[in-house]
This record gives C-alpha cells, structure tokens and sequence, in this order.
C-alpha cells in the first residue's frame, strides 16, 4: 500500500460525511469573513485618504508656500 491509500483508508474509518461538510463549511465561512473584513478595511482606508487629500488642499496655501520658500 502506498501513502495515499493509507491515508484515505485512515480518513474514510474516521470522518463521516457530515464531518467533511463541516470542515468544508467552516473554512468556507472563515474565508467569507476575511473577505468581508478586507472589503470593510479599504472602504477605510479610501475614505482616509479622501479626507486626507481633501485637507491637503484646503491648507495648500499653508504647506505650499513652505517647500517653495524652502
């Protein structure tokens, strides 16, 4: 017998079915929420920058005059 028909036959006496969907449903869900949670934190940061640069230009006058001064 090769490994991998040690490990199926290993995997078959010890998981049900119902055991395998499990574990298919659980990684399925973590990966749902790492994507949701990605999807929030760039909505963030966009909105962080947007802020930013919108700040940057109201006070263009503050900031400009430095660096062509020097």
């Amino acid at each position: 017998m090769d490994k991998n028909n040690i490990v199926r036959k290993i995997v078959m006496e010890e998981l049900s079915k119902s055991d395998v969907r499990a574990m298919i449903d659980s990684k399925m869900d973590d990966y749902l929420k790492e994507k949701a949670f990605r999807k929030k934190v760039r909505e963030i940061a966009s909105d962080v920058l947007d802020d930013f640069f919108k700040e940057m230009w109201h006070k263009k006058g503050f900031w400009k005059n430095t660096i062509r001064n020097g």
